[in-house]
């Protein structure tokens, strides 16, 4: 699990650092789909979308059943995982008045069956962007009841600001694998970096008693020989084998082989 460094409510004029779970889905990803969000709603509304992304967040049961409250909600299917969409009624309503060339202001009462009809259109329409967390969509997007949606594990929202105010939330349902690292570092980069490391020669033994009685001149016999297998350790792990012996009047290490 990854966990993120956060501050809880303030406690007199502190405020204690835990750590909170963090959502396995990369914010470059979030801002694809976002972007993808924000071009399917300017072709369906005819007119330049801003908005502002929300970042992603780890969440329990309690937070998604908040978030899947009073809201309409659009399940699509995905090899890597799936997505919910979740709109706000409020939102929902606002949205598709605009789609409809209504206007902004809300009338009382319920969507209708032809409203609801258009969300299910716009939500399928959304889907598309959703493709960077879904790896591959299994099938369209449908409308679902809470009940027969799985907790999310990870949730962001897209809050548009133009040309109609509204939240668009995505709940992802399995975190996402690990991408491990981006890349690796060329050596160069690191030439300005100390690394302390160790040649070890051989072991011997001696006994406990000798040891107590060990004085300066004392020679210690190695079970290895004088040009035997050496190893060069760097941090307790083994980067090469070779022997040593002198050079330039120092100590030295010949590198005879480096393990893949």
């Amino acid at each position: 699990m990854i966990a993120g460094a956060s501050f809880g409510p303030p406690f007199g004029r502190v405020r204690r650092l835990r750590f909170v779970p963090r959502a396995s889905v990369p914010l470059e990803i979030a801002c694809v789909v976002a972007n993808g969000v924000r071009e399917t709603l300017r072709e369906l509304l005819g007119e330049r979308c801003e908005l502002v992304l929300g970042e992603p967040a780890a969440i329990d049961p309690n937070a998604w059943a908040l978030l899947a409250a009073d809201a309409f909600l659009f399940l699509t299917r995905g090899r890597q995982t799936d997505i919910v969409l979740v709109l706000p009624h409020a939102d929902a309503r606002r949205l598709v008045l605009r789609a409809f060339g209504e206007g902004d202001a809300l009338p009382e009462g319920a969507c209708t069956a032809l409203e609801v009809h258009a969300l299910e259109r716009i939500a399928s329409r959304c889907a598309v962007a959703f493709d960077p967390l879904c790896a591959e969509r299994l099938g369209a997007s449908r409308a679902v009841a809470a009940r027969e949606v799985p907790q999310c594990a990870a949730y962001f929202d897209v809050r548009v600001h133009a040309p109609v105010p509204l939240t668009l939330g995505i709940g992802i349902v399995r975190d996402l694998p690990d991408p491990g690292p981006s890349g690796s570092l060329p050596p160069a980069a690191l030439e300005g970096v100390p690394v302390r490391g160790r040649v070890v020669l051989g072991s011997g033994t001696i006994a406990a008693a000798a040891v107590a009685k060990l004085r300066r001149g004392d020679v210690v016999m190695l079970d290895a020989a004088l040009e035997a297998q050496a190893r060069l350790t760097l941090g307790g792990r083994t980067y090469a084998c070779g022997t040593c012996g002198v050079a330039a009047g120092r100590s030295a290490f010949l590198v005879g082989e480096v393990p893949a």
